[in-house]
């Protein structure tokens, strides 16, 4: 796990935690961003997109092919941003869990 952070007036107000994954579609690496949280009173500052610009560079750096990430369905303001910045949602794909329950299941059975 990594992590960049975005530091406004001496203060944290931004984390991106993420990991290198391996694409067999791709034949290369990418990143994954588990999460990226931008506080209130930096939202609208750039503080998001230093963060995006970060982990693209690393991501160039590394040879990965993209980078993944989850937006939750609701979350339009979010969506509105990654668009602005270029990116857009993928297709085809749906998100798949196991938790609870059925995992516990699953690791006794």
């Amino acid at each position: 796990m990594f992590a960049h952070v975005a530091v406004l007036d001496g203060a944290v107000v931004g984390v991106a935690l993420w990991f290198q994954t391996y694409s067999t579609w791709t034949g290369r690496p990418s990143l994954y961003l588990e999460d990226l949280f931008v506080a209130d009173v930096a939202r609208g500052t750039g503080a998001g997109k230093a963060l995006f610009r970060a982990l693209a560079r690393e991501a160039v750096r590394r040879d990965c092919a993209r980078i993944d990430w989850a937006v939750l369905d609701w979350n339009e303001t979010a969506a509105g941003f990654y668009e602005a910045i270029g990116a857009r949602p993928s297709t085809g794909w749906q998100p798949w869990r196991i938790e609870g329950a059925a995992l516990e299941r699953l690791a006794a059975g």
